[in-house]
């Protein structure tokens, strides 16, 4: 999958296998009507994901709302399912 036209659509520069696995990822599951929870240490890039999945999938005319983790009150935290 020529990933280039991503990266260079949402500033992304790099190669590493973990970052072109991301990204396939997040390009794969864009069609599909699914919540999809992003994850992964501070500093990493994690915005952008969301960004091309919503830009990548049929609610791409929609508005794009940015929910962070950090967002949620500390009772969200202590889920157990």
């Amino acid at each position: 999958m020529n990933l280039q036209p991503v990266k260079s659509r949402f500033g992304i520069v790099g190669n590493s296998p973990g970052l072109e696995r991301a990204l396939a990822t997040a390009v794969r599951v864009a069609p599909a009507d699914i919540t999809v929870l992003v994850r992964g240490e501070s500093g990493t890039g994690k915005e952008a994901l969301p960004k091309i999945i919503h830009h990548n999938s049929a609610r791409k005319h929609g508005t794009y709302i940015d929910r962070k983790s950090t967002r949620l009150n500390s009772s969200h935290a202590n889920i157990s399912y």
